[in-house]
């Protein structure tokens, strides 16, 4: 028994006629006659009935076709999970970045899943939260980084994420703290946390990289309004600025490079913390799929709160 003379069974149960089966399949009459003769002597059953005009289905031709139609079906799904199996293995994927998530959590997972995946073309594209999100909603990316609050309220739920495309996946990659970053021998950096309320009384220098409307917002829930004499999206150019003393900054702990001169950091009071997440689209590409599968593994759980001292450099922090 093969897989054709199933498919000639339903074809010729589809079309009633010999004929007709044939030109559907797009073989001859007599090939359809003698796979389905073949089909007979090795079942020991008739399974049509031939009449002069057209061809019916026995009792036990009813009962083949329709288990013909289970297992045609099962191997129509084998060939799609092959052929995504066999798209996941080769072509290209598109990840989109913010910086915190480039520089810190995915140059570990991007070497592993080339490894993994030599024939994938990997293209990485580092952009704001706004920007990548445009790119995951017009199909630019396959899969992004974004960053949102962290929701302590509800304990492992995955944080809103605003402007994502509906029906997006969104899987947790990383939660770290948002951070206060003063001048060397700043007042402020003598405390064990630095309150926002303070904060807002110093020259300050935004972010723009993506992190400015959580920044803002915990601005807002502390009754305070910033004074935002520099606007600055990459963060090495804000610490050279605070180091020179030309104001004071918040910037996820992610963000910080393991070493820096000339700056003190924080924790915030109130503390703070921000979710680095994967999104994909509600039908991701099976390379996309495996992407995340492997990044989420890959990323270690949060480092606690006091594992290591602000303004010290600790091998336990988030790398």
């Amino acid at each position: 028994m093969t897989l054709t003379q199933l498919r000639i069974l339903r074809a010729v149960a589809r079309a009633g006629t010999m004929t007709r089966a044939a030109e559907d399949l797009g073989t001859t009459q007599s090939a359809v006659s003698h796979a389905l003769r073949a089909l007979e002597r090795e079942l020991g059953v008739a399974l049509l009935i031939r009449g002069n005009h057209g061809v019916s289905l026995t009792a036990a031709g009813r009962a083949v076709s329709r288990r013909a139609a289970l297992v045609l079906a099962q191997v129509e799904a084998l060939e799609r999970e092959a052929a995504a199996a066999r798209e996941h293995e080769r072509g290209s994927l598109r990840v989109g970045v913010i910086p915190s998530a480039n520089a810190r959590l995915l140059p570990p997972i991007l070497r592993r899943f080339a490894d993994a995946h030599p024939k994938v073309r990997l293209t990485v594209m580092e952009g704001s939260d706004d920007e990548v999100l445009e790119w995951l909603e017009t199909g630019a990316a396959d899969l992004v980084t974004v960053s949102a609050p962290a929701s302590p309220a509800v304990p492992g739920g995955t944080p809103a994420v605003a402007g994502l495309p509906a029906g997006s996946v969104v899987r947790t990659l990383a939660v770290d703290r948002m951070l206060a970053v003063l001048p060397g021998g700043h007042e402020l950096g003598l405390r064990l946390s630095a309150p926002v309320t303070e904060l807002a009384k110093q020259p300050f220098i935004m972010s723009t990289g993506g992190c400015e409307p959580l920044i803002t917002a915990l601005a807002q829930a502390a009754g305070a309004s910033l004074r935002c004499h520099y606007r600055v999206r990459d963060v090495n150019s804000i610490l050279a600025m605070v180091a020179e003393g030309l104001g004071v900054s918040v910037v996820p702990e992610l963000s910080l490079p393991v070493h820096r001169e000339g700056v003190h950091v924080v924790p915030l009071d109130p503390a703070a913390e921000r979710a680095v997440l994967l999104a994909l689209p509600a039908d991701p590409r099976p390379s996309a799929a495996a992407f995340a599968d492997l990044a989420v593994a890959l990323t270690p759980p949060p480092v606690p709160h006091d594992a290591w001292r602000a303004g010290t450099t600790d091998s336990r922090r988030p790398r």
